[in-house]
This record gives structure tokens, sequence and C-alpha cells, in this order.
């Protein structure tokens, strides 16, 4: 996979909401869901982002704006230029059984790109859960209705769906129909209790975790999680369930960006 830096002007923005944007760049990037790229806006750095979408000649990553980085990004227009290295990490497996997606939050762009994977690869029955505060924050929507032959809302204000959390739709969903392997990407505390419904049923299943990366290529331990030194820009960061077993910071703490480590 290429890995090399590039420098490349943006092609496309669409605003997703008042907070996210979708960016689109021209290059052939080469990624698998889950994976994520170190992104450069000049002046204010670099940060690690997961990935929306790719086609054989670009790529999308949908964007929270969240601080002075995001803030520069959402300033940039049609033609300005960043610049990427990657894609990095270990992305979700491939599995085409019978396959059920829970995501939570702003984190859901990996599964619409899983999504579309599955699809194109044969997937045998996909069924998607979509969970968000509120109707204004839920995300693809017609995407995963496209891409899935179940697809359900979740939402904290009823706003939209089931009133609830996307966690108690898995649930209900596990008690009727039976799976192969569920992948999940959301909050930590809400993947945290995903994990245990997971494991009531009996699903192997797979995480998208997030912790603070500098590098992406497991130089600086910014993103290491005890007790075993596991380096989730390059071991991670999708986890599989085995894995998150011997990971003993899932759910309970994550290291800021001195190092030290921190409550959720």
């Amino acid at each position: 996979m290429k890995r090399d830096r590039q420098t490349l002007p943006i092609v496309a923005i669409r605003e997703e909401n008042v907070s996210l944007r979708t960016f689109t760049f021209e290059t052939s990037l080469q990624a698998l869901p889950g994976q994520f790229i170190m992104l450069t806006v000049f002046s204010q750095g670099e940060k690690p982002f997961s990935i929306l979408d790719v086609t054989e000649s670009s790529f999308s990553m949908t964007i929270k704006n969240i601080g002075p980085f995001t803030e520069r990004l959402f300033q940039m227009d049609v033609g300005d230029i960043i610049s990427i290295r990657g894609p990095y990490g270990q992305p979700f497996s491939q599995e085409t059984g019978r396959i059920l997606m829970v995501g939570g939050g702003y984190a859901t762009p990996p599964l619409r790109f899983q999504a579309k994977v599955l699809r194109e690869a044969g997937v045998r029955y996909l069924v998607n859960v979509n969970g968000a505060r509120s109707e204004t924050d839920l995300l693809y929507v017609p995407d995963f209705m496209d891409y899935c032959d179940r697809s359900l809302i979740a939402t904290d204000d009823g706003s939209q769906g089931y009133r609830g959390t996307s966690v108690a739709v898995m649930q209900d969903v596990l008690g009727e129909e039976s799976f192969d392997r569920i992948y999940i990407s959301g909050p930590e505390k809400m993947m945290k209790a995903a994990t245990t419904v997971a494991r009531q049923f009996g699903v192997p299943f797979e995480v998208n975790l997030e912790r603070y990366m500098k590098c992406g290529v497991g130089v600086c331990g910014s993103c290491v999680m005890d007790p075993h030194g596991f380096i989730l820009c390059m071991e991670g960061p999708v986890v599989d369930h085995k894995t998150l077993d011997k990971l003993e910071e899932f759910g309970v703490s994550h290291r800021d960006k001195t190092g030290r480590i921190t409550a959720l």
C-alpha cells in the first residue's frame, strides 16, 4: 500500500451538519475500511483521521470541527492544499456471512465504508444500527439503507427511529436473528456496552478504537495500551474480540497528549 507523503488539493467539500464536513481528494489511496491517514494542515501540524470512502481515483473523510486544527481546515476552500501520508493501521476483516454493524455518533464513517465494501464483496446478509443523540446528528442514513438488508436508527431523544441507544437496538436484533460477526464503531463507553451484549450472544466482534496518535507508525508511544504495550496505530485501530480481552484500558482509561493515563 502506498504510504508516501502526498500533497493534494481539496476537490470537494460537503457540509453534513453544522459541525461536520466531508472533504474529498483525488488520488488512488488503496485503503480498506478502518484504516486511517495522517493529515497535515500547514501551520497547524498533523492529525489522524478515519476514511469515509475510496474510489479508484479519490478518497474522502468526514471531519468534525473540534479545535484549532479542524477550525483551520474548515476555513479552507476547494483548491486549497493539504498533505497526507498513509493509509495506516489494521482494517476491519472482510467476513461476508451474516453481518451486524453497530455505530454511534460521529464514529460511523468506517462502518459506512465497510458496508459498501461488504456489499461489493457479496455479503450474504447485512444489518446496520445507526445511533446518534438526535436526528440532526445522524450520518449516512440513505447510504446505509442502500447498502444494508435492514437499516435501523436509534436516537437518544427519539427524534428519529427508536428512542434510546444503538446498543439497546443491537440487543433486540440479536434476540431476533443470528449473525456471524459484529463490527462496532462509536464512543468507547458505547463500544464497551456493545461488546458486553455481543459476548452475551456469543458472536465474534471487532471494534474500532481511538487513542491519541502523534506519528501513526509506532514511534511516539502515544497510543500504547497497557498492560502489553499494544501499539494501536500499528496493531489497531480495529481490534478483534480475542485481542480486546487483553487490553485492560478498554472502556476505562486512555493517555492524554502528554502520555499521562487518565480516566475516560
